[in-house]
């Protein structure tokens, strides 16, 4: 059995907590070096930057290395945003060790959510017993205009967020929605649900972003089985958490309930936490082949503290 407990943060608690080991990302977007040029490296005992083997060659990327060289000591390791097996021996050998509670920084503003996802469920079943404290930093960013469509490349369960095996009473799904109205029209036919629920970033990083997302899932919203539109503070993973764990608590007897959170990543952590903590539901990640857009940082950031504590029976 495993607890895990999801608690808002701030940047100023991560300035006074020792880490003993810290993951950040190097990949395309300019906001990748944002929240590691706040941060003291003298409160990280093993800073771990990996590099993404899919954006070795972007102009942007050259950059992030540099600066995480020159700053942070540590050159990019090389990893797929389709693998995350390496992280789990990283996280072994740095806290072998340790025979005490073991506190992790994740910057995951740029990650891929199986790397991030990855130290959740290295805590969960490979802590040997102890309590993990894992503080997940967000820099919010401004997206560029994406100049071409979101093409679905795969769609499959997130690692330790694979729900129920089998189909009962009904089917529901509950969609995060973001820039991609088609693609999640497109999971919504694949599912075939018979009852869906929709949330949004709502405060969001902007009201024009509000409205964009409405408008690129209007069919989906006004859609005769979506039941309800969530506004879930972009801000706050600790109130989205709750509000997702209520909206499906009805349909967990006998629901087969899949999330699939387009974006942001605030609600992708949130919904990956709720599917860690109720078993019998998925969680769907949403791969494209589309083509990257820069994101740069607005300045806001949300923290948030996840406690997991794995016992054993």
């Amino acid at each position: 059995m495993t607890s895990i407990r999801v608690l808002d943060s701030d940047l100023d608690t991560v300035g006074t907590t020792h880490y003993d080991v810290c993951l950040f990302a190097s990949g395309f977007e300019s906001r990748c070096v944002h929240m590691p040029g706040l941060i003291n490296p003298s409160t990280i005992a093993n800073p771990l930057v990996f590099g993404f083997t899919e954006e070795s060659k972007c102009e942007n990327r050259a950059r992030n290395d540099a600066t995480f060289l020159n700053k942070w000591k540590c050159a990019a390791i090389p990893l797929s945003g389709d693998d995350e097996k390496p992280i789990y021996e990283h996280l072994r050998l740095h806290t072998q060790s340790l025979n005490r509670s073991i506190h992790i920084l994740v910057d995951y503003s740029s990650m891929s959510r199986l790397w991030y996802t990855a130290v959740l469920n290295w805590a969960r079943f490979a802590a040997s017993g102890r309590s993990v404290v894992i503080d997940f930093i967000y820099a919010m960013g401004k997206y560029e205009e994406e100049k071409k469509p979101f093409v679905i490349r795969e769609m499959v369960s997130i690692p330790g967020c694979e729900g129920r095996a089998y189909r009962l009473r009904e089917s529901v799904a509950v969609f995060g929605l973001g820039f991609h109205g088609l693609a999640a029209l497109c999971v919504l036919d694949h599912l075939e649900a018979d009852t869906v629920y929709a949330f949004l970033a709502s405060p969001g990083a902007s009201a024009e972003y509000i409205e964009r997302t409405k408008e690129l899932n209007k069919e989906l919203i006004n859609n005769q089985k979506t039941k309800a539109l969530l506004d879930l503070p972009l801000a706050s993973v600790e109130a989205s958490y709750r509000s997702l764990a209520e909206v499906i608590a009805r349909h967990r007897p006998d629901g087969e309930i899949t999330l699939i959170p387009m974006r942001p990543k605030p609600h992708v952590l949130a919904s990956i936490l709720v599917a860690m903590r109720f078993p019998e539901v998925a969680c769907l990640r949403v791969a494209s082949t589309s083509s990257r857009v820069d994101v740069t940082a607005t300045g806001d950031i949300v923290v948030t503290r996840v406690i997991i504590k794995a016992y054993t029976a």
